[in-house]
């Protein structure tokens, strides 16, 4: 549901918001500390009910009339009693990357940057019991971009943004941390496409941003992005088609010099090309050696591959597996071993990518030929000897199919037997819940309710569904679910791994992403 938001003295919130953003930033979690200081390591995840509070960076999207990815925050509530999500919005648009930083060095005026010393708008939303409520930003400021920093009084509501334009729509859920570096393995700067990054800086003091870029021609470090400076409490658009040369693929570093940022990205296709969609979220805050991939389609027209980065100075020799649906025992083909040189990154592709912007040899692979046409899959990554490295999937659909579109979305990490999915629609879209079992040797044993109007409705078809050790079940949502808009809340028996798809039933719509684990662990 929609709610009109409730605006509040900006003074008073930002004082309580800044307290928050000092106490997030520590091991919220007495009882378990290598929990929170593995949450700490993720960009999305949610302290759960023994947290009072949590808070969320939503920081990719637009708020002006015909702008390419309208911008909402979604926030939902599992809990039985009430909640308060305080939202403080800031005013963003298109910087003058070299100009910016080389201005408020030298303290003059920025000529068309009126977004520098805008001050956030403050809004107070209710949430009732098991519900959502969802504000389009858009009701509240009229600016090119925007990104909203949001408190809410309790540690088990979860906070999605969703962004939808001409050229698709994308849901994912909003960051829970800020970092000194950020990886971004896929993107695009072809003459088809846009390429956009956003620099949210909450904080009370400036940060320093500085690019570096992976192509097949090696690494690029543009003099005018060396030192993107970050005001504080304010958010900072860099559009990289305007600062790098058209590249099918890169693969982007965002390192801070000074402060902290949450960094995301925003990447369009315009269909001039073959290829047109919309895809945004945050980027990755942190290499690890192990990444795992819940959403291989079995859909004939989306293709799929994975891209492995490594921001590193040492090769990385990674093992990738595909565990495919229908096999005992989490069928698969043997490992498929993939070097990663220092400072590059690879592309491993499991179907004709047609259209799709990617590498060029000697930096890409095909795994087409090792599956079954009919059979989904999942992957796992594993850099063997000890390179910590980035990955994400990306699948897309030709813009002359119906539906078209493009989706990105990190690797997951961490596995729980609590997740949120938020943000759903089923008119319209088909809705698909995705959940692996990393378990070698057990079953785990699924429950999925649905969270709408004050209600937690177990999904009667799923009352429970068991997952095979290293299995995957896809849950069919439309076909199990009458309600429209809700939230899915999966509960398991042991730690699993959850991730969603959102496919437009025509036009133009993909997204794919992890749901929100509650107290994750390591793989």
């Amino acid at each position: 549901m929609a709610s009109r938001p409730l605006r509040t003295p900006f003074v008073g919130v930002a004082v309580v918001a800044l307290v928050a953003l000092a106490v997030a930033d520590r091991v919220v979690s007495e009882s378990g500390v290598s929990r929170g200081l593995f949450r700490q390591e993720m960009v999305t995840s949610a302290p759960g009910s023994a947290a009072d509070f949590g808070v969320w960076y939503c920081s990719e999207g637009t708020s002006l009339p015909g702008e390419f990815a309208e911008h909402s925050i979604v926030v939902a509530n599992p809990a039985s009693q009430a909640v308060v999500a305080r939202i403080m919005i800031f005013p963003g648009s298109l910087s003058n990357a070299a100009a910016i930083g080389l201005a408020l060095q030298e303290g003059e005026p920025i000529a068309g940057q009126d977004f520098i010393g805008r001050d956030p708008v403050a809004v107070t939303l209710g949430v009732s019991a098991r519900s959502e409520v969802v504000l389009n930003l858009s009701e509240v400021v009229n600016a090119q971009f925007t990104a909203a920093l949001v408190e809410v009084d309790s540690g088990t509501a979860v906070v999605t943004q969703r962004v939808q334009g001409p050229t698709g729509f994308d849901v994912v859920p909003c960051a829970t941390r800020a970092a000194q570096a950020w990886h971004f393995p896929a993107g695009s700067t072809r003459r088809d496409a846009r390429l956009f990054f956003t620099l949210f800086n909450p904080f009370p003091i400036r940060a320093v941003a500085q690019f570096s870029f992976v192509t097949d021609d090696g690494l690029r470090e543009p003099q005018s992005l060396r030192g993107v400076v970050v005001p504080a409490r304010s958010l900072t658009v860099v559009e990289v088609t305007g600062e790098v040369p058209r590249f099918a693929s890169l693969s982007t570093t965002i390192n801070l010099l000074a402060g902290r940022i949450v960094a995301g990205r925003l990447q369009l296709f315009d269909g001039s090309d073959g290829l047109e969609g919309l895809t945004a979220g945050p980027g990755v805050p942190q290499t690890h050696v192990q990444w795992v991939f819940a959403n291989g389609p079995a859909r004939a027209g989306i293709v799929d591959h994975v891209m492995l980065y490594n921001p590193t100075q040492q090769e990385a020799l990674v093992d990738l597996v595909m565990r495919f649906d229908g096999f005992r025992k989490g069928g698969l083909h043997p490992p498929f071993e993939v070097t990663v040189p220092p400072q590059q990154r690879v592309a491993v592709v499991f179907d004709d990518l047609g259209t799709y912007p990617a590498p060029a040899a000697p930096y890409v692979y095909s795994a087409a030929a090792l599956r079954p046409s009919d059979s989904g899959f999942w992957v796992e990554a594993t850099s063997y000897n000890g390179v910590p490295i980035a990955a994400e999937r990306v699948g897309a659909a030709a813009a002359t199919s119906s539906p078209a579109g493009v989706a990105a979305e990190a690797g997951v990490v961490a596995k729980a037997s609590r997740h949120l999915v938020a943000g759903n629609r089923t008119e319209g879209t088909e809705v698909d819940l995705v959940v692996i079992n990393p378990s070698p040797d057990s079953i785990a044993h699924i429950t999925v309710s649905s969270i709408a109007h004050g209600q937690l409705t177990p999904v009667a078809h799923l009352a429970p569904q068991e997952v095979a050790p290293l299995g995957r079940v896809v849950v069919p949502v439309n076909e199990l679910l009458d309600e429209e808009v809700f939230a899915l809340l999966v509960e398991s028996s042991q730690p699993v791994v959850v991730s969603k798809s959102l496919l437009a039933l025509s036009g133009t719509g993909l997204s794919s992403g992890t749901a929100v684990p509650y107290n994750p662990i390591s793989l």
